[in-house]
């Protein structure tokens, strides 16, 4: 079976962060974007929100950033998963991440990281423009190689 990883697109994004709310209340039992896993930033000069998520990273450099033991991968859905028992809040998984993914739980020593909801992300169930999509790493690379060519193109045109 193929994994599976987000994908954002930008373009269809309306700003509504129910995706922020729906992560926190399955995780947390509360709406808090400060407990969510994902969160959508306003790029006011360009009037765009762009999604900051966990990639699922083949190589994962924050699970090879922590040296408490503390991340490893669901072997069923790929996600990295945070044991918070056993992290210390040292946040190197925080700089190692290239997409600044994890975040600090706003009122506890530990991180949190995406992990796709055991496989069915409420994030994605629940937005409203679809946004946000839920595909296999190759559909999701192919989507992500095909903004990349309309994007210079467009520069150029």
């Amino acid at each position: 079976m193929s994994r599976k990883v987000l994908v954002f697109e930008p373009e269809r994004c309306i700003g509504c962060r129910l995706c922020e709310g729906w992560c926190s209340i399955t995780h947390d039992g509360v709406v808090n974007p400060a407990r969510s896993r994902i969160r959508i930033i306003r790029n006011h000069a360009k009037q765009v929100d762009v999604a900051i998520y966990c990639h699922q990273c083949d190589n994962a450099p924050c699970i090879a950033a922590c040296s408490f033991d503390a991340l490893t991968r669901d072997e069923k859905t790929g996600a990295i998963l945070v044991d918070s028992e056993k992290c210390a809040g040292c946040r190197a998984c925080i700089h190692a991440c290239p997409y600044a993914a994890p975040s600090m739980h706003p009122t506890e020593e530990f991180v949190l990281i995406c992990d796709l909801c055991e496989g069915n992300p409420q994030c994605v169930l629940h937005c409203p423009e679809g946004a946000i999509q839920y595909l296999e790493r190759h559909k999701a690379h192919r989507l992500h190689r095909s903004r990349i060519v309309r994007d210079i193109a467009g520069e150029k045109g």
